[in-house]
């Protein structure tokens, strides 16, 4: 889930595990793991997770068992392609982010 934290009085967009609880401080340690084969036009729900069992954690693995609890078929994406996709999808090409990039 993204959430704001302030940090030094400043706003700051974070990303938080959606099985954890924790902070997702490392894309290329998390995953968006969502309900797989829908149909064209259907929405199917993101959950942000620490990828595979990383530091201890295991929250893919139990996000996918939150999927299949409610009769889906997990899948999953790794979070640098999700962003970029996003982003894509938003029409907020990575060469418009350079302007922002700090």
């Amino acid at each position: 889930m993204i959430e704001i934290r302030i940090v030094d009085g400043i706003n700051a967009p974070m990303l938080f595990c959606d099985v954890c609880g924790d902070r997702i401080s490392d894309a290329a340690k998390a995953a968006v793991v969502f309900d797989n084969f829908l149909k064209d036009g259907e929405r199917a729900k993101t959950l942000h997770v620490h990828k595979g069992n990383i530091d201890g954690k295991a929250c893919h693995h139990e996000a996918e068992l939150i999927i299949r609890s409610g009769g889906g078929t997990p899948g999953w994406q790794e979070l640098k392609r999700h962003l970029t996709d996003l982003a894509h999808n938003v029409g907020f090409p990575a060469a418009a982010m350079t302007k922002y990039d700090k």
